[in-house]
């Protein structure tokens, strides 16, 4: 975990618990911020710090070997992940990049001169999903939408669902791992995701999907963050055809879903039977579980 980063970084990292890291934010120049608990510090060369003059800075060359490191040097890796605006660190680790965004068509670009990253630590916990399986998954199988802010846990709880299902009857779970960050899967799978799973990485949404109906025979499909139309349509194609879907969008609560033209569609179509809403101020925490028509299933709350 993290073994792309610079040697003060990781010297400074004995000296927490990495347990409770969810994030480290580099910019260059500028002291080291580390979400730590869900709460921001500064991180100094023996750990959290109490003020910026005291922590660790990071230079613009450092940032280019923390990315060539996490692509192992590898140049065709560094291009195509740069296309796509961040790098994954071989433990799933997903390394958003700041820079100048230099477009190639209408609709890819190549981020270069990157300034400031913002690492996103993977955590495996083990029976965090088991709520949101008791209440929409453990008597049968249906589509599910998680819903929250960024980083409140939702590809946590992914990847524990998909251990979940996978640990009792023989489902064929399929998760599609755009960023490799659920599964962190470079030949084994470095973090558990059941026995039964199968795992397309760094594809587009409607290409993981439509390969997968036609040749892998999913039961369900795990995918994290829809975006878009065309990946509401991908979902709503693969839930018609009979393959359940679990996936993840970035919207506060259900009147945010509802109000949102792209994903509102899910709502009126009935594309998902569970809703599942995590709070806002405590990472992992289920604050709502909501059937097809948004009426809340009480005994959850």
């Amino acid at each position: 975990m993290l073994t792309f980063l610079t040697q003060p970084l990781l010297n400074a990292l004995k000296n927490v618990n990495l347990n409770r890291v969810y994030e480290l934010r580099l910019r260059a120049g500028r002291p080291v911020i580390m979400n730590y608990g869900g709460t921001y510090c500064y991180l100094g060369r023996l750990g959290i710090v109490a003020g910026a003059e005291v922590a660790l800075t990071i230079s613009y060359a450092e940032i280019e070997e923390i990315i060539a490191k996490a692509s192992e040097y590898s140049v065709y890796s560094v291009t195509e992940q740069l296309r796509r605006g961040f790098v994954t660190g071989s433990s799933g680790e997903r390394i958003g990049l700041a820079g100048v965004f230099v477009y190639e068509d209408e609709k890819s670009f190549t981020v270069k001169d990157v300034t400031s990253i913002n690492i996103r630590v993977p955590h495996e916990v083990i029976g965090c999903g088991e709520k949101v399986y008791k209440f929409c998954l453990a008597d049968r199988l249906r589509s599910v939408l998680i819903l929250s802010p960024p980083g409140r846990g939702k590809t946590t709880i992914l990847r524990d669902l998909a251990r979940l299902l996978g640990s009792g009857e023989f489902i064929n779970v399929l998760i599609h791992d755009e960023r490799n960050e659920i599964s962190a899967a470079e030949g084994d799978f470095s973090l558990d995701v059941g026995p039964f799973c199968d795992i397309i990485r760094y594809s587009r949404k409607g290409d993981a999907f439509t390969a997968a109906v036609r040749a892998l025979r999913p039961d369900v499909l795990i995918t994290d963050e829809l975006v878009s139309r065309e990946e509401m349509e991908a979902v709503s194609a693969c839930v018609r055809g009979g393959v359940e879907v679990i996936a993840t969008v970035h919207c506060r609560n259900v009147d945010s879903l509802c109000a949102s033209p792209i994903f509102s569609v899910a709502v009126h179509e009935h594309i998902f039977e569970r809703y599942v809403v995590l709070a806002a101020d405590k990472i992992g925490q289920v604050s709502g579980i909501y059937d097809r028509d948004l009426r809340p299933i009480v005994a959850t709350c």
